[in-house]
């Protein structure tokens, strides 16, 4: 933006704020990197596990820097009452794409050019989920070898890895191989050994990271299906903080209110559609397990048949063949969630948190989801991480996914991340996603 003031034809003028009534260039310049920063969260710029396209980041990146701009035009004529050139916002919207992506290809080169290298100690499950997380991710890091004690798999390979054994000190492993984090794998307790060899390997600068932590830090997620009990006294879950309840409580109720102002002239269009297609109830009411599996009634606007569940309860799906022409619209745009502020404001949901399930449901899923129950620790939300991380699911399998963004939200909820899922779900809906 800076930039831009300096090549407008007008920059002879607008040093001269008593000849226009125009925005000035230091504040139009942080307004607009406010706006930048807030955008780049919209369309997920700042996600690290975004896949390394170019086409499609450069395509992100134009319309984070075209949607900023048009909130700074606003701002600045709508709320300032000023003026900002022509010329300078066409010279913002042909830069801010440009240097937004040419800093994200130097950033990716650089990260491939010096990519993390991992040694893993364990080479079972838990080593293997590891490996193929990187791979399917893209992240800059590197699975040098496996370390294990296991005589069957030492000197073997898994993939393009050796399976070293434990004959040398993970300390000479580390300078021989040039790692840079050790990654314990392992199932059960480790040894005193192992434990003394790992304070070694921390005097080298090595990193020494414990496999849960390892993927919740890099793959914001936690591993259900290898943690223990013991996971939830040590990830320390403070839930109750007085403050942080009366913010979000003050912020749920105020986006609520902005919610259901902002959406009702769209709310009695939708209402307006669902009566002319078909008959029924214009609103949809079903029972859900809220904070610490209480039930609830969720209200939503109906968007399927009226006989969708004559044959009882049915999992939703993205592409569900018993929606409505309208409620395809509804569901895609997300209108069809709009009544939920109701339960907002009456306490029973959250705008943030994970999605609500149903009890039947809940305790099928309990019995064959590990912790699945733990996930009623907060209260439900209208939005959540599983939600802007995994797509539309309909299966146990789905179930036990989007469990492990749930325990990441439980385990790490505070205001800035709440802000985060603001923002990438309205990027899901720019896109349609559901």
């Amino acid at each position: 933006m800076h930039s831009a003031y300096e090549f407008s034809p007008y920059s002879s003028v607008l040093v001269h704020p008593g000849l226009v009534t125009h925005f000035g260039q230091m504040g139009a310049s942080l307004l607009f990197g406010l706006l930048n920063a807030v955008t780049s969260q919209i369309f997920g710029l700042h996600n690290p596990l975004q896949p390394r396209h170019f086409w499609s980041m450069l395509v992100r990146c134009l319309g984070c820097g075209m949607l900023a701009i048009g909130a700074l035009a606003m701002l600045v004529f709508a709320v300032f009452y000023n003026r900002i050139g022509r010329y300078i916002l066409l010279q913002a919207v042909l830069y801010t794409p440009l240097l937004m992506a040419g800093a994200r290809v130097l950033a990716w080169q650089r990260s491939e050019q010096r990519k993390r290298r991992l040694l893993l100690l364990g080479a079972g499950g838990a080593g293997q989920l590891v490996k193929d997380m990187i791979r399917r991710s893209g992240m800059p890091l590197e699975v040098v070898a496996f370390v294990d004690h296991r005589s069957e798999l030492v000197g073997t390979s898994l993939g393009n890895n050796a399976v070293l054994g434990t004959q040398e000190s993970l300390k000479n492993r580390c300078l021989d191989l040039e790692i840079d984090e050790v990654v314990t794998c392992v199932g059960g307790k480790l040894t005193d050994d192992a434990m003394n060899q790992l304070m070694e390997c921390l005097s080298l600068s090595v990193r020494v990271s414990d496999f849960s932590n390892f993927v919740e830090r890099n793959f914001f997620q936690v591993p259900v299906e290898k943690i223990r009990g013991e996971w939830f006294l040590h990830a320390d879950l403070e839930l109750t903080h007085p403050l942080y309840l009366a913010l979000k409580r003050g912020i749920d109720i105020a986006a609520a209110l902005f919610g259901l102002a902002l959406a009702g002239p769209f709310l009695l269009l939708a209402i307006l559609a669902i009566k002319l297609e078909s008959r029924g109830p214009i609103l949809y009411c079903q029972t859900r397990a809220g904070l610490h599996s209480q039930p609830f009634k969720i209200w939503k606007l109906r968007s399927m048949r009226v006989d969708a569940e004559k044959y009882g309860p049915k999992w939703a799906t993205g592409a569900d063949d018993r929606a409505t022409r309208t409620g395809k619209i509804l569901r895609k745009t997300r209108l069809d969630e709009v009544p939920q502020f109701w339960n907002i404001l009456r306490s029973e949901m959250s705008l943030v948190g994970p999605r609500p399930e149903r009890p039947e449901f809940v305790e099928k899923l309990a019995k064959e989801i590990p912790f699945y129950n733990q996930r009623h620790l907060v209260k439900p939300g209208l939005t959540g991480w599983a939600q802007i991380n995994y797509p539309y699911g309909a299966s146990t399998e789905d179930a036990l996914n989007k469990l492990k963004y749930d325990l990441y939200y439980i385990k790490y909820t505070s205001l800035g991340l709440d802000l985060q899922i603001m923002l990438r779900t309205i990027g899901a809906i720019m896109k349609g996603a559901r």
